[in-house]
């Protein structure tokens, strides 16, 4: 089925070389071969979209419209962003209703991955079902070596504009379904960190906090300037062979310790960095007493290599300890970490 699907991204990723009714008939071959798959998978209609980057919030404009979907399922949805067909992977909890605001998370997979095996790998569908919050998994581009990820400043990756890409998955998302605008969150795995990384630079008037795991973080393009502190929280482990947690001078990525520093400066920490947290593989460091309130967050975890983190933290819930996931230390740092409500509503 990947394989499939990635054919279909070839063309759709190509879609001005496609005129009118060959499009059209391409799309309709590919969903008449996905019919039988075991959920609701595309939107024949491919949704429109201005060209503006959107850097502020937006109003509640999808509340108390007909959910796009079952709630409880997943779906693609095709946009046009920048003159190329785009999509992501949408999923609501099975509790929506259409006047409630929900949280939503942004999670974004790494190089030569998808959003199913992202939705796989962080397991933020299952966190999205327990914990009652909208999750979309965007899908990148495809670059000139044939494969799908992010244009983060790396060389060889898809000339294409994916902050943009992010601001109109968000328009799409917010007249459609009933999102709480100060609550929408970024996560994301390697070069889908890098990927939160930019858009904490470029997009921290829209999106609440960011959370990378394993990131490559070489320079923003266009510098990075955002326009409030933001909350910063990632995993990397110290013996990744992919992005070193060392850095890469060939690839231009800073060694973590520096690029987690260089977020405290950015966002006025005076304490810090100290470490809050110690077990066995793990160390935990934050930057405290920011501006706008914010917190640096970086888990280094000894000896881990490149993939989502298999280990558990223990952090106090209550009066007791109790062990959380990766994915739920995440969760948890989102919900304490809202857009400031003093912003106003962007149009």
């Amino acid at each position: 089925m990947f394989l499939v699907i990635k054919i279909f991204r070839l063309i759709c990723m190509n879609s001005h070389r496609y005129k009118g009714i060959g499009m059209l008939l391409s799309c309709l071959l590919f969903l008449a071969g996905c019919a039988l798959l075991p959920f609701t998978f595309v939107t024949l209609l491919t949704h429109a979209t201005d060209g503006r980057l959107v850097t502020a919030s937006l109003n509640r404009q999808g509340c108390g419209k007909p959910a796009p979907i079952a709630p409880g399922t997943k779906k693609i949805e095709f946009i046009d962003s920048g003159g190329l067909m785009r999509s992501y992977l949408l999923y609501l909890p099975p509790d929506y209703r259409e006047t409630t605001q929900y949280p939503l998370v942004l999670d974004f997979h790494g190089y030569g991955s998808n959003p199913f095996i992202q939705a796989r790998v962080s397991g933020f569908t299952t966190l999205a079902r327990e914990q009652n919050f909208i999750v979309a998994y965007p899908w990148g581009a495809i670059g000139p070596d044939r494969n799908i990820g992010w244009a983060t400043g790396l060389p060889g990756r898809a000339h294409v504009n994916d902050v943009l890409f992010v601001s109109d998955v968000l328009r799409h998302l917010q007249a459609t379904v009933c999102i709480n605008p100060q609550r929408i969150f970024a996560t994301g795995f390697s070069n889908g960190g890098g990927m939160t990384n930019l858009l904490a630079c470029k997009l921290a008037g829209r999106i609440a906090a960011f959370a990378p795991v394993s990131g490559s973080y070489p320079p923003a393009p266009g510098g990075c300037t955002p326009r409030r502190p933001v909350s910063i929280l990632e995993f990397h482990g110290t013996a990744d062979p992919i992005v070193p947690y060392m850095g890469s001078h060939r690839r231009k990525e800073p060694p973590i310790m520096l690029w987690l520093q260089q977020w405290a400066s950015r966002d006025g920490c005076t304490k810090g960095p100290s470490m809050f947290y110690r077990s066995q593989n793990v160390i935990g460091e934050e930057w405290t007493s920011c501006r706008g309130g914010v917190v640096v967050i970086g888990y280094r975890i000894l000896g881990e290599g490149h993939w989502w983190p298999h280990i558990l933290i223990n952090l106090r819930s209550g009066n007791a300890l109790a062990s959380y996931t990766a994915s739920q230390v995440i969760w948890s740092f989102f919900q304490a970490h809202p857009l400031p409500s003093s912003r106003k509503s962007g149009k």
